[in-house]
This record gives C-alpha cells, sequence and structure tokens, in this order.
C-alpha cells in the first residue's frame, strides 16, 4: 500500500525510525526543542505542487522524537485533503509550529471549494497536550462571498480543535493572520483545556471569525487582541462566537477589536471586557457573568446593541452603548419566556453609558436587579428605564446629558 506521496507504509516506518535514531545520536531530545524545516522534507514554495504528504512526515518525525519545532520558511506551501482526515495536518503534543510572519503561507489547494470538511490543522485520535501555532498566515482559499445554504462548504475551517473523547490542552494561536475560510477561521470544541488565541487576525470568513464551543470538560479559553479586518466576504456570524457550549467555564474575551459581533452564551464564568465592536454583543444563558469596559457601536436597525438573556449574576459596568438607527435600543436583560420559565436573576447595571433613540434599558422578566448610576442619553425620558415581569428592581440615580 502506498501513501500520497508513493512511499510504501513500510518506507515510511523505516523513515521515521531512522531520523528518530539519528536525533538520538546526536544528542537532540524533547527537552532541547528539535528543529525540522518542512522544506528538509520535500516541501517546496512558491510552485503548484501539493506540499501535504511533506508536512506530514514533518509532523511524524516531529512527533517520533516527542515534540519539538516545526518550521515554515517564506513562501506558500500548498495543503490539500488526501482523504477522510479531519484535521489534514495534525500537530503533535509538545510541538510549536512557526513560521516567518505573513510571508509563510499554508494555502488550501482551489479544489477546497467542491467539497466539505476541510479542516487545515489541528489535534488528531490522540490527547494533544503544549501546543503552540505563530507568526503563519493560513488561506482558505475560498471563492464564497456569501452563505448559500446547500452550496457553501461551511465546514471548512483553518484550526480546528475538537475531541469528543480524550483531551486537548494547553495550546496557544498567536500572531497569525487567517483569512478566506467558508468555514470558521479558528474553531475550539470538546475536550478543549486551557486554550489561548492571542493577536490573531481574520478576514473573509463566511461563517465566524473565532468559534468556540464546549463539552467533554472544556474550560479556560482566552481570546484576546485579536480583530478582523474589513473584506469582500459577507460573514453569516460574528467576529468571536460562543454557542453550543454544554458546561463550558470560564472564557476570557477581552481587548478585541470586532467588525461584528460578538456572541457568546452557555459559559459559566465568562468575562466580556474592553472590547471595541461594531455590531452587537448578545448572549444567553451565561451566568457569573461580567461584561465591562466595552465600546458597542450598535449598527442594526431595530435591535437592541446589548441583549442578555437567561443569566443568573450578571454586571454590566462602564460600558459604552451607542446606535444612531431610530429604532434601535441599548441594553435589554430578559427571561422567563414561553418556553423557559426561568427568569434573569442578580443583574447589577453600573455606570454604564447608554446614547440610542429607542429604550435605554429594558429588563423583562428579571428578579433582584440594580440598575444606578447611568448615564442614559434618549429621546423619551419615560423610555430611559423600563421594567416588565420584574420583581425586587431597585434602581438609584439616573443621570441625563
Amino acid at each position: 500500500m502506498k501513501s500520497a506521496d508513493g512511499l510504501t507504509s513500510k518506507n515510511n516506518i523505516w523513515f521515521l525510525l531512522s531520523t528518530a535514531l539519528v536525533l538520538v545520536l546526536l544528542g537532540i531530545s524533547p527537552v532541547h526543542a528539535a528543529r525540522f524545516d518542512i522544506t528538509d522534507y520535500g516541501a517546496t514554495a512558491g510552485d503548484e505542487s501539493d506540499d501535504t504528504a511533506a508536512i506530514v512526515r514533518t509532523m511524524q518525525v516531529c512527533a517520533t522524537v516527542g515534540g519539538g519545532e516545526v518550521f515554515v520558511p517564506a513562501g506558500t506551501f500548498i495543503v490539500s485533503r488526501q482523504g477522510a482526515e479531519s484535521p489534514i495536518l495534525e500537530i503533535p503534543s509538545n510541538t510549536t509550529l512557526r513560521g516567518e510572519g505573513a510571508a509563510s503561507t499554508l494555502k488550501f489547494d482551489p479544489k477546497v471549494n467542491q467539497s466539505n470538511f476541510w479542516r487545515m490543522l489541528g489535534a488528531g485520535s490522540q490527547d494533544c497536550r503544549n501546543v503552540t501555532i505563530r507568526d503563519l498566515h493560513l488561506d482558505g482559499s475560498n471563492t464564497f462571498t456569501f452563505y448559500e445554504p446547500g452550496k457553501t462548504p461551511e465546514h471548512n475551517h483553518g484550526i480546528f480543535f475538537y475531541r469528543q473523547e480524550g483531551v486537548i490542552e494547553n495550546v496557544t494561536v498567536r500572531d497569525c493572520l487567517i483569512e478566506n475560510f467558508s468555514g470558521d477561521c479558528v474553531g475550539l470544541g470538546p475536550g478543549c483545556r486551557n486554550m489561548t488565541i492571542r493577536n490573531v487576525t481574520v478576514r473573509n470568513f463566511v461563517r465566524q471569525g473565532i468559534q468556540m464551543a464546549g463539552g467533554n470538560g472544556a474550560r479556560d479559553y482566552l481570546v484576546t487582541g485579536c480583530q478582523d479586518l474589513e473584506g469582500d466576504v459577507r460573514p453569516g456570524g460574528s467576529t468571536i462566537h460562543v454557542e453550543h457550549a454544554r458546561g463550558l467555564e470560564n472564557v476570557i474575551i477581552t481587548d478585541n477589536r470586532c467588525r461584528k459581533s460578538i456572541l457568546a452564551g452557555g459559559v459559566d464564568g465568562i468575562i466580556i471586557r474592553d472590547n471595541i465592536i461594531s455590531g452587537r454583543l448578545v448572549g444567553n444563558g451565561n451566568s457569573n457573568a461580567i461584561v465591562q469596559g466595552n465600546l458597542v457601536r450598535g449598527t442594526q436597525r431595530g435591535s437592541y446593541v446589548v441583549q442578555l438573556g437567561f443569566t443568573d449574576g450578571l454586571l454590566l459596568k462602564d460600558n459604552l452603548i451607542s446606535s444612531s438607527h431610530t429604532e434601535s435600543g441599548g441594553l435589554y436583560v430578559w427571561g422567563a419566556s414561553r418556553y423557559n420559565p426561568s427568569p434573569s436573576q442578580n443583574v447589577t447595571v453600573t455606570g454604564n453609558v447608554i446614547r440610542v433613540p429607542g429604550r435605554g434599558v429594558f429588563l423583562n422578566g428579571v428578579h433582584d436587579a440594580l440598575i444606578r448610576n447611568n448615564l442614559i442619553k434618549n429621546e423619551d425620558a419615560k423610555q430611559k428605564i423600563v421594567v416588565q415581569r420584574a420583581e425586587r428592581i431597585e434602581r438609584e440615580l439616573q443621570t441625563d446629558e
């Protein structure tokens, strides 16, 4: 049986074993962070040849010695799906995948637009720990400019970490440009623990920029210093998105610049702080949540700029919330609907500046709330604070301009 690059399985095994033996004889161990350049294993930059097998082989050699650094030099290297693998490039534990910045490009073959479930980078079938992906440009070669149901291959992702069983932990993605994916630029899911996305720039994504989900003990996510650039694709989702959380705990989303919305729901222990958002900030089902110091400029007519529902323990503090659309409201906290009788509860709204044409603060189906020291500017004084189906609401001084 032959592999995609023409080597027999036996030759591949001997290749890996002999490489490992040479490294041992040279005194190189995982502790010394051996370095493996993908061009030393057959990858060639700047041509149309498929570099997938060479990069996979480099990863395998790195795994054989227990980890190290896989280096992607400047140039464009082509990646394609070989069979049913997901992800295509499996990063072993104790490994750093590093480039030289935006000049080091891993790019999908254009045939990606003809099929689905291409995931460029992630963890394989084994537990994965202590991984860094940095200083790379990932290009998904997407040609869809908006989401077309049944046509857009929405599961073609850039970075994809997901384990229904087992563990993925201590992973950092930093200083990368990730663009042109018909799915998500970055996706985290079940089994992920202690995950950091730092200083990552996304562009031209059809689904989400950075997508986070839960399940299988997922917890401890940090997204910071990230941004999305203007492009020519109309996203179907948010810049930063949390859904299908299924027990997800401890998420921090801070100091990001989002041209689209932040949507984050279903998390126990979430902090959304000091972000600049052109769009909305939305989330349902969070508990023990802090939303603080964000600048949120609403862009949708007839909707609330910040909307949070079914929350237990929520502090909304020192946010600047604004919209110029004539029917837009500022902050909406709600609960006790016909499909979920539980109210939102233990809510504090303090120190916010809200400038909208419609309602400033609307509490609907909320118990045990404190509203104080907010600056609310709108056109109708009766609409500054509206309370409906609520119990034990305490209001203190509200000021106007």
